[in-house]
């Protein structure tokens, strides 16, 4: 599969859209609890973006797809400032916000941060194929 590439705007639907998005491009290149992982994990990101990068319904998300060799690759990317890659911490006990870079972490094989036009998140997965 070539790398698919979808523009969409920020605010309180952005998560809702990240995740229409990836199912639309990766269903049928990849199984449904790795399409599901997916879903998750693109969600956080574009959480995170309206959050901590204030992308609001005038700011844009990008998000490109590639499926390769039984893998997914995934890049989430907005206008903000970022963050500087480290191992997340777990949120303090009772806190409702704050586990997406710990989802993140634990559920892709690797992820990392890109300083372009912009930031963004990138993760990969192995994408068994669907049956």
């Amino acid at each position: 599969m070539t790398i698919s590439s979808r523009r969409f705007s920020g605010g309180a639907l952005a998560a809702r859209s990240a995740r229409r998005v990836v199912r639309e491009e990766l269903a049928g290149h990849v199984s449904e609890p790795t399409l599901g992982d997916v879903e998750l994990l693109v969600s956080e990101l574009a959480t995170n973006s309206v959050r901590h990068a204030g992308c609001d319904e005038n700011g844009e998300l990008e998000i490109e797809s590639e499926v390769v060799g039984g893998r997914v690759w995934v890049r989430v990317r907005d206008h903000g400032g970022g963050f500087e890659e480290r191992s997340p911490s777990p949120p303090k006990r009772g806190q409702a916000g704050g586990y997406g870079l710990v989802l993140l972490d634990r559920l892709s094989d690797d992820w990392g941060i890109r300083r372009d036009d912009g930031f963004s998140v990138w993760f990969e997965l192995s994408g068994s194929r669907p049956n």
